[in-house]
């Protein structure tokens, strides 16, 4: 079943190891906040609602080996 949409649609594909990932963007013609204002308030909210799983990593990131 296709269901219409107004305003613009894309499609982004992006490779992690051996998945590909389809991504279906739809943009509103009548929407108040940009695109990046959007995917700023997402992430702010997503770290907001996450803290009680946040905290200090075990083990130390390095790029090479020490």
């Amino acid at each position: 079943m296709e269901e219409k949409r107004g305003g613009t649609a894309f499609t982004l594909s992006r490779r992690i190891g051996s998945t590909t990932y389809l991504v279906n963007v739809f943009c509103s013609n009548t929407a108040t906040e940009t695109f990046e204002d959007k995917i700023k308030r997402m992430i702010r909210n997503e770290s907001m609602e996450n803290t009680k799983n946040c905290g200090i990593m075990d083990l130390p990131q390095m790029s090479r080996p020490a």
